[in-house]
């Protein structure tokens, strides 16, 4: 593969984003080798770009990506060989695709003389220097407490070494203690998000009782979420188009011609997910389990390959929240990027999970009524006309003819129009 060239990302701007540029100002700009061990995949230029991006993200600069086919090696991750190869170049940290085993860091740190992390230290790291609640901050501490705690449960296994059965050891490690503390951490972490929950699920119930219905943006990351919560809520969200610029689950009420519905914007999806992560950030994660109806928001103006690969990775997250896919409503971002012809071609890919969808332009309006109405049919709770066509339906009814809204009771079917300006 031809190596990536060195790229160093400017620090974010102010306001905002000064959590971001205090995250990078932090990393000094360290010069990150990523690495990459495994099958060689038809997608892999793009899962390296992402992997890349990551990086970037939480303020490395990154020198070149070593890739190697074929299985990672139980000592080094990659093979001998390519350790050696690699210990010769130029960086500061060594970063890995795959989670790394306890052995595998303890291996490339002493023959590497540099720091050793995998993609779940760095996804960890963005989280770290943009959470903002509580919450998000107990959750991120208990996934990388979880991480450690077997890296340490290594050392101490090493520390050990040298005592022979039969005869007085050393005593007590300071590292016994240490890991002592970590348990007991993880556990008062556990008994905290538990009540966090408790009281999620209190709320979500007062609200059900109310008659107010939920509804989630969720979907891959830098899809659009918050853009478009922006834009159905009229917020001014922050929004810097890198990864998992959301990570505290925001509401925001919604009235739709007099139907009240709660709008979330919640976390982004990843491909090959840390199921540490799925778990430690399961309080987040319930609250689009949680809700009636669940917008996936799909980046329709990447390649078809990416669009294919990012909506199965989401489909598939979804299904292990437990989530049925009728309460899901598919929403095709970024049209205005790719003009109607397109649409149909992107559309087929999506009719692979979902018989319907919604095109929209987060950012230019487009569709966002057609949305609207969307939500107003599948969500329950409603004065009076669930069935009747919302007031105000004239207004955007010439993008979208009667020949192409049609379908069922159960729910509104939209289907791309021939033709359309953006």
């Amino acid at each position: 593969m031809r190596p990536a060239a060195p790229t160093c990302r400017a620090p974010a701007a102010a306001g905002a984003a000064s959590k971001t540029a205090g995250l990078e100002r932090r990393r000094g700009g360290m010069r990150a080798l990523l690495a990459y061990v495994g099958p060689r995949l038809h997608n892999l230029s793009y899962k390296l770009s992402e992997f890349k991006a990551l990086a970037e993200s939480a303020g490395f600069c990154v020198v070149d990506i070593a890739v190697q086919y074929g299985r990672p090696d139980g000592r080094f991750y990659l093979g001998p060989g390519k350790a050696r190869e690699i210990a010769g170049r130029s960086f500061d940290t060594l970063i890995a695709y795959h989670s790394l085993t306890p052995l595998q860091v303890f291996n490339l740190e002493r023959l590497l003389n540099r720091r050793v992390l995998d993609r779940v230290a760095v996804i960890l790291t963005i989280f770290e220097g943009r959470a903002g609640s509580i919450e998000s901050k107990l959750q991120i501490e208990l996934a990388r407490l979880r991480c450690e705690l077997p890296r340490v449960r290594e050392y101490l296994r090493r520390a050990k070494m040298g005592e022979q059965i039969g005869f007085k050891g050393a005593g007590e490690y300071a590292i016994d203690a240490y890991y002592r503390h970590l348990v007991l951490r993880m556990s008062a972490i556990r008994r905290r998000l538990e009540k966090v929950r408790r009281a999620r699920a209190l709320r979500a119930a007062r609200r059900r009782e109310a008659g107010v219905p939920e509804v989630v943006i969720t979907g891959y990351t830098s899809a659009g979420k918050t853009t478009l919560f922006n834009a159905l809520t009229r917020e001014s969200k922050f929004v810097d188009g890198r990864p998992f610029a959301t990570l505290d689950a925001y509401s925001r009420a919604l009235d739709l011609w007099g139907k009240r519905v709660v709008v979330t914007d919640t976390i982004g999806f990843i491909d090959d997910l840390p199921p540490v992560l799925i778990e430690s950030f399961h309080s987040t994660l319930q609250e689009i389990a949680d809700a009636d109806v669940a917008l996936l928001v799909i980046d329709a103006s990447e390649p078809h390959e990416e669009v294919a690969r990012k909506l199965k990775t989401s489909v598939e997250i979804l299904s292990e929240l437990g989530i049925d896919r009728s309460k899901v409503i598919p929403v095709l971002n970024k049209v205005d990027r790719i003009g109607a012809r397109e649409i149909p071609r992107v559309g087929s890919i999506v009719r692979q999970y979902f018989s319907w969808f919604v095109p929209i332009s987060a950012l230019t309006g487009f569709g966002i009524n057609a949305l609207k109405a969307a939500i107003y049919m599948r969500t329950p709770g409603n004065p009076g006309s669930a069935r009747r066509a919302p007031v105000g339906w004239a207004a955007f009814r010439p993008a979208y003819p009667p020949a192409s809204l049609q379908g069922p009771e159960s729910g509104l079917r939209v289907r791309t129009p021939a033709a359309q300006g953006f």
